[in-house]
């Protein structure tokens, strides 16, 4: 079964809003042998889709990076040593997955040089003969769940846990935009695989081509890669955690976004920039 295409998405979604917990579905039911494998791949990868809350949630597990971030989530045979975390879940099956949520996959960030270009004193004076436009598509959410050392749950915005490097606070004014991931032939002549099953890189924290990966940031600096590190809030390394996808805004990130702009305000009220304290 080819779990990229995102085939019976929208009556497969519904069988599953409308299924109880345990039930199986009505054996006359034409969906209902997709939905077996689905559920059969889901549970073997560890991938927890609520069809009514809208949201996907998988193991993962903090890791330990050398350089500046590029990927907020790899799987375990991708990039390690620029990631914050790392799954065991297969790609292709957390692709599924995000596709039963009604996502649709999006256009990945391009590059145009300028026509006329600037000259050689307009580029050293700052300008950019480069025209990037930034992704576009259907937004999702995400945040990260996991216990802390007294055993009480703790869960933060992913943004929250990102470290702006030129701000020394975590990122802001950002959005992410689900890809879908891409088909292709590793080799020429052969078929066609899902490419993140075999590089691993899912949701990059910069603009990445091809849109091998599921999902990308949107910020005016992700042209960049290395303007990321991780926050203190980040757990220890080889902590488990829960990385949960949201289709819908999530109530700790509209809570983020009010202490924003009352940290914004007390700013500008005050005539100094902002201080950004942690997230309660």
């Amino acid at each position: 079964m080819n779990l990229h295409l995102p085939f019976c998405c929208s009556l497969l979604l519904a069988a599953l809003c409308g299924q109880r917990p345990g039930e199986a579905p009505p054996p006359e039911d034409p969906a209902a042998k997709v939905l077996g494998e689905l559920r059969e791949q889901f549970q073997r990868e560890g991938v927890e889709l609520d069809a009514k809350a809208l949201t996907v949630a998988i193991p993962a597990v903090v890791n330990q990076p050398q350089d500046p971030i590029e990927y907020l989530l790899i799987h375990r045979k991708g990039k390690r040593h620029e990631a914050v975390f790392w799954t065991r879940t297969k790609p292709s099956v957390l692709n599924a997955a995000l596709l039963l949520l009604g996502l649709e996959p999006g256009k990945n960030a391009t590059y145009v040089e300028k026509d006329p270009p600037p000259s050689l004193e307009e580029i050293e004076a700052g300008a950019d003969p480069i025209v990037v436009t930034p992704p576009s598509g259907m937004a999702l959410w995400m945040t990260v769940r996991w216990r802390d050392g007294d055993g009480k749950p703790v869960e933060h915005c992913v943004e929250d846990l990102l470290l702006d490097l030129r701000t020394q606070k975590p990122i802001v004014d950002c959005s992410w935009i689900f890809l879908g991931g891409r088909m292709a032939a590793l080799y020429r002549g052969e078929p066609e695989v899902f490419v993140a099953d075999f590089e691993g890189n899912l949701i990059s924290t910069c603009y990445k081509a091809p849109e091998n990966h599921l999902a990308t940031i949107v910020h005016a600096d992700a042209r960049d890669d290395d303007n990321w590190w991780t926050t203190p809030l980040l757990p220890e390394p080889e902590t488990e955690v829960t990385f949960v996808f949201h289709r819908r805004e999530t109530k700790l990130h509209r809570e983020r976004q009010a202490r924003l702009r009352r940290e914004r305000e007390a700013a500008a009220g005050a005539g100094a920039p902002p201080v950004q304290e942690p997230p309660k």
